[in-house]
């Protein structure tokens, strides 16, 4: 039995997480607030979603009503032989099925909607590090020209080039690298997810709800489009997963059958101690702050339970899953606990409310109202039904309150839902892709919450459980068959030119090796000229938001012209920092959108030199992206492609003396318009001596 004061702390809490769902998640503070807006297609698409709901539960529930007032004698039975048939299918087999299921649906969307390519800078750079993994190294030498080859999030430091994330997920996509199927590697883990699902399900709530949990878990979007994806939270989510169903195992004093030995293995509690903390660590190893969040989340919570060598047990083996991590930073970055962001971006891509690397502050207004926009896009992304998914979040909670069963699961599975929310309110980036991703971490316990609300409602509904029963197969029947295909056709119409796969095209054309300029925007030459001057990426990010383009592109030359001229190198960025640094402080004039590359910033009161005039006539024609095509070539840039930036052809022939045995090729579209192909044109090789 509970203590009186456990129950009340409990009880409290679940209240106190119930209120703050229903004040944030249904109400839209970012755009009252104003602070940290969605962006317009975000925004309408929020207004579509609400209003959706509306119409459907004024349809649905009505005529589910109807059909139980009047048919009900016929309908109940019905409902519930179905519902038998499902539960009487042997555990194994079901979440085999569901897991077979979530493989191939992953594998298959990701070549529908993103070709098996990255589509995102992050999962870009993490691709580039596992093809250095998978070369047996932890780094490769940086390029000596490094404005053609530097990318978004790519640390070069010490003479060396890597990605500035974690290793643990590149670890995993580099096995897939030399397995030959790199796009393999989430649906795999997504699959595995799903197991989890259940035997935690199974564990907490009971063999029915696990069942739902997991049919759940395979119509998300959320999960399926990120399954799909490269994203490296995928991975994350797995072992946080492993990390809280070990954590229940080794706290936990219910019993449950055992699915299979293999499945769920009768280790002793201690032992899964081990595993909780070893997949606190290797999670961490991925996205570090999520792990320390859950750990923390899962310590307060086996604390509660005054289980007191499995805490001790999972926190000494969480520290001894930190040492690889702490080790890959010191070779890579010189220090144990600094991490490849901070040492690319500062001290401002840290936790806490201050000027993030872009120069622009963050307050806890602003995290507040990221919190409320991430919640709202969960609402929507988290099942996908035409109903607010976190309603059945919330039900699970009113009924913990007074079950102490519910109770006992819903403090764990709040604790771990509210730890990404927790951490990610002190870091000042937020991003909705494929939905709110800094909130995948919570996704499932959202979903066991969500699956322990329906079964809740269908426990205490007496003879109108049917109503909830016809109205919920029907929300999801038309969000498998309409909201899902929907919103995959959004996806899949987004970045075509990150769908391409050039080395098919040079194969079909003859080429071997060859040295490909990718003809980029203005805007990318200016960022790349900007790297190879030893630009912070901050700094560069900064003075590329606020200073005008046609300043960068003179400023630039002229260094260019000193160093030609024979004046000693750190002398000349010296100077170029300085410069940019008082135009930065100025804080000029500078609009966007006027010029065909519209992220370069222009003066509306000046006009453009000469030179820049130039600069921006080149991008009339059309342009593509570079930083897509930097995880395709081999790091050190010695065997196959060797993708580089098109800098104009002045400096392209510098580099094509330092490749004299390749074929020199401009990768480049024919037409300004989107998603049209580019084509590889041959160039006039450089003459030796040049």
């Amino acid at each position: 039995m509970d203590s009186s004061r456990q129950r009340r702390w409990a009880v409290a809490a679940l209240w106190t997480i119930l209120a703050g769902f229903a004040l944030i998640s249904f109400l839209p503070w970012g755009h009252w607030l104003g602070a940290s807006a969605p962006a317009p297609s975000e925004a309408a698409m929020n207004r579509a979603v609400f209003w959706s709901w509306v119409r459907w539960l004024a349809v649905t529930l009505p005529i589910a009503t109807l059909l139980v007032a009047r048919w009900g004698r016929s309908v109940d039975p019905l409902i519930e032989s179905w519902r038998e048939s499902v539960c009487a299918v042997p555990p194994l087999i079901y979440v085999a099925s569901a897991a077979t299921l979530m493989a191939a649906a992953a594998a298959t969307l990701a070549h529908v909607l993103f070709a098996g390519n990255p589509h995102l800078v992050d999962t870009i750079a993490q691709l580039f590090q596992a093809r250095i993994f998978a070369g047996g190294s932890l780094t490769a030498p940086a390029p000596a020209h490094f404005e053609f080859f530097g990318a978004s999030q790519l640390v070069r430091h010490a003479g060396h080039w890597f990605s500035q994330y974690p290793p643990g997920h590149s670890v995993l996509l580099s096995i897939g690298l030399l397995a030959g199927a790199p796009w393999l590697v989430n649906p795999l883990f997504a699959a595995a997810t799903v197991v989890l699902v259940f035997l935690t399900a199974r564990r907490l709530l009971g063999d029915g709800t696990a069942r739902l949990a997991a049919a759940l878990y395979l119509i998300s979007p959320f999960a399926l489009f990120m399954s799909a994806s490269y994203m490296n939270h995928v991975t994350t989510g797995f072992f946080l997963t492993l990390a809280l169903y070990a954590a229940v195992r080794a706290v936990g004093d219910r019993t449950a059958p055992a699915l299979a030995p293999a499945l769920a293995p009768a280790l002793a509690p201690r032992r899964w101690a081990v595993v909780a903390g070893l997949a606190i660590g290797f999670a961490a190893t991925i996205r570090p702050l999520e792990g320390a969040a859950w750990a923390a989340a899962l310590g307060l919570w086996m604390l509660s339970r005054r289980a007191w060598m499995p805490l001790v047990i999972t926190g000494a083996t969480s520290a001894l899953g930190l040492v690889p991590l702490l080790a890959y930073n010191n070779l890579t970055t010189g220090a144990p606990l600094r991490f490849g962001y901070t040492l690319l971006w500062g001290e401002g891509h840290g936790l806490g409310f201050h000027t993030n690397p872009w120069g622009e502050p963050f307050t806890p207004l602003i995290s507040f109202a990221n919190t409320a926009l991430d919640l709202e896009r969960l609402n929507i992304s988290l099942l996908g039904l035409p109903l607010p998914s976190l309603f059945f979040v919330m039900v699970a909670l009113v009924f913990a309150a007074n079950d102490r069963r519910l109770r006992d699961a819903s403090v764990v599975l709040a604790a771990t839902f509210l730890a990404a929310l927790v951490a990610y309110f002190f870091y000042w980036h937020r991003d909705s892709y494929l939905g709110p991703r800094f909130l995948y971490a919570s996704l499932v316990p959202a979903i066991l919450l969500a699956a322990a609300g329906v079964a809740a409602l269908d426990r205490r509904l007496g003879r109108w459980r049917s109503v909830l029963r016809i109205a919920l197969a029907a929300s999801v029947l038309y969000a498998v068959s309409v909201n899902l295909p929907e919103s995959a056709g959004v996806i899949s119409g987004r970045d075509p030119e990150l769908k391409l796969n050039p080395e098919d095209q040079l194969e079909r054309e003859g080429f071997g090796e060859a040295l490909v300029f990718v003809k980029v925007g203005w805007g990318s030459r200016l960022i790349g000229r900007l790297w190879g001057w030893g630009m912070p990426a901050s700094e560069t990010e900064r003075t590329f938001l606020s200073v005008d383009g046609c300043r960068l592109q003179n400023a630039l030359d002229e260094a260019d012209s000193l160093a030609v001229a024979g004046l000693d190198s750190a002398q000349v960025q010296r100077m170029l920092a300085e410069r940019l640094m008082k135009w930065r402080k100025l804080e000029l004039p500078v609009t966007r959108g006027i010029l065909p590359d519209h992220s370069v910033r222009v003066d509306t009161t000046m006009t453009l030199s000469g030179p820049c005039f130039a600069e921006a006539a080149r991008d009339r024609s059309g342009y593509t992206l570079y930083g897509s095509l930097i995880s395709r070539q081999d790091p050190w840039l010695r065997r196959g492609i060797v993708y580089a930036r098109d800098l104009g052809e002045a400096k392209n022939r510098e580099l094509m003396a330092s490749y004299m045995d390749r074929v020199p090729l401009l990768y480049m579209p024919l037409s300004p318009e989107r998603g049209a192909v580019p084509v590889f044109v041959r160039l006039p090789p450089a003459r030796a001596g040049e």
